[in-house]
């Protein structure tokens, strides 16, 4: 009689929840989305705190375990390696990549006017094919004036919106640093969140939402930090075939190259053809036929890594099968975006992971 008290007013109270949720729906969404626009420095600087903990965990059970000293003094020196080895990280590739892309760029530039007069030549010399594009008869092709008011367009704009674009700055700048500073208080005090946290679970929990709660978070911990060390891994690995391949056929800025297209493969399945499209236009200013063959070679490169790297680095790592990879990269993209695509796969893992303890658990 109690159980089915309970089980009427969970029921009530469920349906007055969807009621209202219903009823004030935009209410709702506006609600959440400025809950979560004032809690997004904490949530990126968790996102920070779990992806340098990895980092931390590796110098504490390798370098800093040797150390005769208090452990305080450890964890201090652990996130300030950690930090250190990611800003560096990102200082290497940011060096490495930045200077020459801009020399190429500015290259790519000063080649356009160059390249449009001769396309101009060609269609002149060739009136049938000129009559197919009636609205270039009336171009006056005067690439430099038109690349001037282009440039002169933007920088209008941009000058009439600098006050919004500086403010824009300044409180990125400030998310930044509080997302960092929560961050490091997040890795200086994981153990004592992590006691408290239990602690409040043991306390107003029941004993079986407690296991349950703490096997799906252990889960989802699992699953992410499977899909962090394999992204990495794989990234690694495809950064490095394309060194070694761009090196073997000769091609110009092989080392960047590879670099930023290992660096753009910590995005899933995609990633890699951002990197390879920058690539292109690198190579382009250097030899357009180059950039030709760099196109099939990264195609061929790419096809290699999504039917046989990826599946058997990334998929093996998580426990998700190759299909179950590619879907949840698509699906969460669809609905997400970036972010969609980075969240998918583990997301997608843990709930296979449930999916299969759950079988396993039926069959007993």
């Amino acid at each position: 009689m109690r159980e089915k008290k309970e089980l009427i007013q969970y029921t009530a109270v469920c349906a007055l929840l969807l009621y209202l949720l219903c009823h004030y729906w935009d209410t709702a969404i506006q609600g959440l989305k400025t809950f979560l626009g004032v809690i997004h420095p904490l949530i990126l600087g968790g996102a920070v705190a779990y992806i340098l903990n990895l980092i931390l965990s590796f110098y504490e059970r390798t370098i800093l375990n040797r150390w005769h000293t208090r452990s305080s003094v450890k964890r201090a020196a652990s996130i300030l390696l950690s930090f250190f080895t990611l800003f560096l990280i990102l200082f290497l590739i940011i060096h490495m990549i930045v200077p020459e892309l801009r020399s190429c760029m500015d290259i790519l530039l000063s080649n356009i006017p160059v390249a449009c007069d001769m396309v101009m030549d060609f269609l002149n010399r060739n009136p049938d094919i000129l009559a197919l594009f009636p609205a270039v008869t009336n171009l006056q092709a005067d690439i430099p004036a038109l690349l001037q008011q282009f440039f002169s367009w933007i920088g209008s704009g941009a000058g009439a919106s600098l006050f919004g674009y500086l403010s824009s700055f300044v409180s990125v700048l400030f998310n930044l640093f509080v997302s960092l500073v929560f961050a490091i208080y997040l890795l200086a005090g994981k153990e004592w969140l992590g006691t408290r946290a239990d602690r409040l679970m043991g306390t107003y929990l029941p004993a079986a939402v407690r296991r349950k709660l703490l096997y799906i978070l252990g889960t989802l911990n699992n699953s992410f930090h499977r899909f962090i060390v394999g992204q990495v891994t794989e990234a690694v690995i495809l950064g490095g075939l394309c060194i070694l391949g761009m090196l073997l056929f000769r091609f110009p800025y092989a080392v960047m190259i590879g670099i930023l297209v290992g660096a753009t493969a910590l995005i899933p399945v995609l990633g890699a053809y951002i990197g390879a499209i920058v690539g292109i236009l690198m190579i382009f200013t250097e030899s357009p036929f180059q950039a030709l063959l760099f196109l099939v070679f990264i195609v061929v490169l790419q096809q290699l890594e999504n039917q046989l790297i990826y599946p058997k680095v990334v998929g093996t790592s998580i426990g998700l099968p190759g299909i179950l990879v590619f879907t949840a990269v698509m699906t969460g993209g669809s609905l997400f975006g970036v972010a969609g695509i980075l969240l998918g796969i583990p997301t997608a893992a843990a709930c296979y992971q449930f999916l299969k303890d759950d079988l396993k658990r039926r069959k007993c």
